[in-house]
């Protein structure tokens, strides 16, 4: 929450007891305040305090000093016991100053609750509505900026998660894509395997010997015999080259 200007606040108080100064214009703790002399008004008042404890004025005077010296728990009971006054003024000027010290606090709800009641028991007051409004228009856009930024956190979020997501939904293709990939070039391996193996061995129809029927068997041996004879001739004749030899009966 954005405080307000530290010489707004005093301007504002000194508004208050203005109103006070008035009717005491020949206080000297007023004189000492209006002159910034806090100190020597704190004092005079915690003296007139001494002497007359029950005097809601002099608690209103003493705890805006103490205000203006920043002194906030001293000024805050002051100005609580003063509430204990039946003057509707006083009390618009009390509550006033504690919406003032609550500023000072940060505490928001706490001022706003006091400035409305200023105004309640002194509605043509300009000062109380003026605050009022202020922090109530700060309040509302700090709630608005909260809320933007809560939906923009939110609108992050969800973006992170779609991309992690997408990212997750790629990898995971990916991985399917290798598994499948794998099994494939297991599944060829495996194939190459079997086919080598069945390559490689004999069946047990190969290993058995073919029985011939009697045809066949007749037919090479006649091929044999033929051969045979043919062999014959030939080495015959080879011996008998430039000699003439007598022929014999053929057989």
């Amino acid at each position: 929450m954005q405080l307000i200007h530290k010489n707004n606040i005093f301007r504002l108080l000194t508004l208050g007891v203005l109103a006070f100064s008035l009717l005491h214009a020949k206080d000297p703790g007023i004189n000492a305040f209006y002159k910034g002399d806090y100190k020597k008004a704190g004092d005079y008042y915690a003296g007139r305090l001494n002497k007359d404890k029950e005097n809601e004025k002099i608690m209103y005077n003493s705890g805006t000093t103490a205000l203006a010296q920043k002194e906030y728990e001293k000024a805050n009971s002051l100005l609580m016991q003063s509430l204990a006054s039946e003057n509707d003024a006083q009390l618009a000027k009390a509550h006033y100053n504690l919406g003032q010290l609550a500023v000072q606090q940060e505490k928001t709800e706490d001022a706003l609750e006091h400035f409305k009641k200023s105004m309640v028991y002194d509605p043509d007051d300009p000062n109380s509505k003026i605050m009022y409004e202020h922090l109530r228009r700060q309040q509302e856009q700090q709630q608005q900026e909260q809320q933007d930024q809560g939906q923009d956190q939110e609108k992050n979020q969800d973006q992170e998660k779609k991309q992690d997501q997408q990212k997750q939904d790629k990898q995971d293709q990916q991985d399917q894509e290798q598994k499948d990939q794998s099994q494939d070039e297991q599944q060829e391996k495996e194939q190459d395997q079997q086919q080598q193996q069945s390559e490689s061995q004999l069946s047990e129809e190969d290993l058995q010997a073919q029985e011939l029927t009697k045809e066949q068997a007749k037919n090479i041996l006649n091929a044999m015999k033929e051969e045979e004879k043919e062999s014959m001739k030939k080495l015959i004749l080879s011996k008998a080259k430039g000699k003439k030899i007598k022929r014999s009966k053929e057989w």
